[in-house]
């Protein structure tokens, strides 16, 4: 086989961002995210100040999906523009991808049984709270946000842009892990999570080494929306 043969048979790791998107870039994206939907929560509290609405609710969730892309796209950019979708991962996954992806649900669900007959971690039931069962319509919606707008946004901004950002300096084990940590927190929703939080750091890890062996995260959005269609199918039974 020949050279060039090979580097197309192998599949590349995730390329170092270019321009100015690094760790330092990758980690004030965290702030620049709180801030962000700090505010939208501060307008839709405008219009319902106990955030008790339906349609409140649906605002918020389908916002941090935008604002998760939208701040990754903007921060990974440069001099104001909006990064291209390859620069945050967004490319074409070489055949090898999907293995990659089959071997880390393996690793991930195996961690999960074992991690949850030890733990028994509480998982909050969000789709009856965003209105799940009220409705055909209100149904559909939420199983969009649920299991298809979650995954993209934050496989956009947790693995495109601050693992990718954090590995453009960091060796991967400290990228994988610092990237996974603060996936897991941004799921905190009170003292009732703290036991789920460990196994979705995990589920981040795996998703940074299918990121790292792939060099693209379309296989990692894929093992994101079938944890989520999982999860939303076994809730909602």
């Amino acid at each position: 086989m020949t050279q060039s043969a090979e580097a197309t048979a192998t599949a590349p790791a995730p390329a170092p961002p270019s321009g100015r998107l690094g760790p330092r870039r990758a980690l004030i994206g965290i702030p620049i995210l709180l801030v962000a939907v700090s505010v939208e929560v501060a307008v839709v509290s405008i219009f319902d100040p106990n955030l008790k609405a339906l349609g409140a609710k649906l605002a918020l969730q389908a916002l941090l999906a935008i604002t998760l892309a939208g701040v990754a796209f903007f921060l990974a950019g440069d001099d104001g523009r909006l990064a291209a979708p390859a620069r945050l991962g967004l490319r074409r996954p070489p055949a090898s991808a999907f293995g990659y992806a089959l071997v880390g649900l393996v690793i991930y669900f195996t961690f999960a049984v074992v991690y949850g007959s030890f733990v028994g971690p509480h998982q909050k039931d969000i789709t009856r709270s965003l209105g799940y069962g009220r409705g055909a319509g209100v149904s559909i919606v939420v199983g969009i946000l649920i299991v298809a707008a979650a995954p993209m946004s934050e496989e956009i901004f947790f693995r495109g842009f601050l693992f990718g950002g954090l590995r453009r300096r960091l060796p991967f084990i400290a990228a994988g892990v610092i990237s996974a940590a603060i996936f897991g927190a941004f799921h905190y929703t009170g003292a009732g999570s703290l036991s789920l939080l460990p196994q979705l750091a995990a589920l981040g890890l795996v998703q940074a080494w299918i990121y790292e062996r792939s060099g693209s995260i379309v296989p990692t959005i894929a093992v994101h929306m079938l944890n989520n269609a999982l999860a939303f199918a076994l809730i909602t039974s």
